[in-house]
């Protein structure tokens, strides 16, 4: 008997489940916030939004198919954190600003990976 058979398993399957489509959404968030809320002519926030966002979309695809990629569990926590805290690092002057919408879009999608990827870690299978 496996543990997923047991319905602890199945509650921390779910668990992680759930978590990882969160982070497939913020992902598929950050990838369309760049069109969708405004950045404005901030060029290398709409750049670190795509590839971040991308990443978190495979991440939580490929956490989904297999439990093989639990040694990456680490990475979508960060990668939420450099979401919530790009739009500030990233700032340039020469550039046209995000904006609000972006900031907050941005900070909101990071803080939900950040949550979503503790959860993966700490219940992960």
């Amino acid at each position: 008997m496996t543990s997923h058979s047991t319905p602890a398993g199945k509650q921390r399957t779910a668990v992680i489940g759930a978590a990882a489509g969160f982070v497939l959404l913020a992902g598929l968030y950050l990838v369309l916030a760049p069109w969708v809320t405004g950045f404005g002519g901030a060029g290398v926030l709409a750049l670190s939004n795509t590839v971040v966002g991308l990443v978190l979309v495979a991440l939580a695809i490929a956490r989904t198919a297999t439990r093989r990629l639990r040694f990456l569990g680490w990475v979508v926590p960060v990668l939420g954190a450099w979401a919530a805290l790009s739009p500030w690092l990233l700032r340039s002057t020469a550039e046209t600003q995000p904006s609000t919408a972006a900031l907050v879009g941005n900070v909101v999608a990071g803080a939900v990976v950040v949550v979503a990827g503790v959860v993966v870690l700490v219940r992960g299978d």
